[in-house]
């Protein structure tokens, strides 16, 4: 196969898994009335507990300012709280998940495992090692891109 020819393949496979998955994934979360943003830093904070607005940003893979306002209307609706770090620097302020948050980031947890154990069946047994394997190569692919694209500088 032709290099230009299994680009194309690719970009039309994963372009098409991308759109997809986020159909689907998007309509999951929905029943619960939460975007998909939301449940990702839910999700996160349930996992990996209080985070500093920069952490829970580099977790996301965003900016601090998307995160920060975010933040805010979550806070609004009762899910996080914010706290500024007591013991070292009070310029550091950590999100944290309240009880109603908490709970929420459980039902998402459960709704995700779902998903998941439903896709994974729809794979045959003996091929669900290599998808994760795949996966992962993947994973780590674009890890290792840098920012840009096409291979061209940014403008200035």
């Amino acid at each position: 196969m032709e290099s230009g020819d299994l680009q194309q393949k690719f970009r039309a496979a994963f372009g098409l898994a991308y759109q997809r998955v986020n159909a689907l994934q998007r309509d999951e979360k929905r029943c619960f009335g939460v975007s998909l943003s939301r449940c990702v830093t839910l999700e996160t904070l349930l996992a990996e507990g209080p985070l500093p607005v920069r952490g829970l940003a580099d977790r996301l893979g965003l900016d601090a300012s998307t995160v920060t306002r975010s933040v805010d209307g979550m806070v609004r609706d009762g899910l996080v709280r914010r706290s500024r770090d007591e013991r070292g620097d009070r310029r550091r302020v950590y999100v944290a998940l309240t009880p109603s948050g908490r709970t929420l980031a459980r039902k998402l947890v459960r709704c995700a495992d779902e998903y998941s154990d439903r896709i994974l069946e729809r794979i045959p047994p003996e091929r669900r090692e290599d998808v994760l394997y795949a996966l992962g190569l993947l994973v780590d692919a674009v890890d290792g891109l840098q920012a840009g694209h096409c291979g061209m500088e940014e403008e200035s």
